[in-house]
């Protein structure tokens, strides 16, 4: 196998020979940039290394991975906050339905009051009981 060796060097570099070399059709020739980045272009035989269009830039390359990872981080933060939202609806919504127990239950107990009255029907006996307060005291009552 053959092995591909680009023309390699710094902007500086490139800047020095810019208007002598001329890459051949698809010769590679990679510039290093001031930050260490790598742009990639490939020669035609015509166009001098500036005029030809990048065909890697690694520095974009890494600008799109800092996006990419700011777009995850908020798509992270999404979930986590609809995981807590979905936690404490599930919890409410638990609450919700002890209360209605409790409502029914005490709703279940009232069920032998007669006609709005304060007397009620033990449902283990059927006998009616008469409810009362006086003074602050409750006094229950065989009627």
């Amino acid at each position: 196998m053959a092995a591909i060796r680009p023309c390699t060097g710094t902007t500086a570099m490139w800047q020095a020979v810019k208007d002598t070399l001329i890459l051949k059709e698809r010769e590679i020739g990679v510039e290093i940039d001031t930050n260490g980045h790598a742009l990639i272009r490939q020669g035609d035989g015509v166009n001098k290394f500036f005029d030809l269009p990048i065909i890697v830039n690694n520095a974009r390359y890494e600008e799109i991975l800092t996006l990419t990872q700011g777009y995850m981080n908020t798509v992270n933060n999404f979930s986590r906050n609809m995981t807590e939202a979905t936690n404490a609806a599930n919890t409410a919504a638990s609450s919700a339905n002890s209360a209605a127990s409790a409502a029914n239950a005490g709703a279940s107990a009232c069920q032998g009051i007669v006609n709005g009255h304060n007397t009620m029907v033990d449902t283990v006996t059927h006998k009616s009981c008469v409810l009362s307060i006086e003074d602050g005291i409750i006094t229950i009552r065989e009627a």
